[in-house]
């Protein structure tokens, strides 16, 4: 722990010797190393809190400064890699699957019960219509879901620890869990609506015959 308080110190004095050239300069640089330092600083905090915690730096794999040029401080570059890169036991994550699936499952129940209802005639063309502009909506919304999974599940495209990664997998999971049972809810209702008016109408036609009523042509 000495050793950790040792190398945090000098991150500190780094960065208080450099304040004032970084803050001259930080209006002449282009904008990616604006990035670039603002990257610095962000791992800096990150790196000062795994010091408050007391964990190793040799457990969390981080390093020691690497060189300090011209009033900057860098890291190593190795620590932005391994946030960037992906352990295989979160891309192999159940929930990511899941997740997956569920919207393939999304799509299938309703082109079958779209398809179902359309048989049935008991749908207005403009129900129909609005069943479909939800369902385009509710599509819009997975596949951004999807393109969130990708992105967590992906090396390179975000910088998180397994954890954060785990966590944003699960609450992409439930996300789409809560827009599976909102469309079952909506077919299921759909569904009903349909089959009671079939009813009604079985209904109709039975009294129809049986008081010999004529049905309207």
């Amino acid at each position: 722990m000495k050793k950790t308080f040792i190398i945090l110190f000098l991150l500190i004095a780094a960065i208080h010797t450099s304040q004032a050239q970084t803050w001259s300069e930080w209006t002449k640089q282009k904008k990616t190393q604006r990035k670039y330092l603002v990257q610095q600083i962000a791992a800096l905090k990150v790196y000062a809190g795994y010091v408050r915690e007391g964990y190793s730096i040799a457990k969390k794999g981080l390093t020691t400064i690497g060189s300090f040029k011209r009033g900057e401080f860098s890291l190593h570059t190795d620590f932005f890699n391994s946030l960037k890169t992906v352990n295989p036991k979160v891309r192999r994550s159940v929930k990511v699957g899941q997740t997956i699936e569920l919207q393939l499952r999304m799509v299938r129940d309703y082109n079958r019960t779209v398809r179902q209802l359309r048989d049935g005639g008991m749908l207005s063309i403009d129900e129909l219509e609005y069943l479909s502009r939800v369902f385009g909506r509710l599509m819009v919304d997975c596949s951004q879901t999807i393109d969130a999974l990708i992105d967590v599940t992906t090396s390179g495209a975000l910088e998180m620890t397994d954890d954060q990664r785990l966590s944003r997998i699960d609450a992409l999971h439930n996300d789409m869990q809560q827009k599976y049972t909102f469309l079952q809810g909506l077919t299921n209702d759909t569904k009903v609506m349909a089959l009671s008016r079939k009813y009604e109408e079985t209904d109709v036609k039975t009294s129809r015959a049986m008081y010999g009523i004529n049905q309207e042509p």
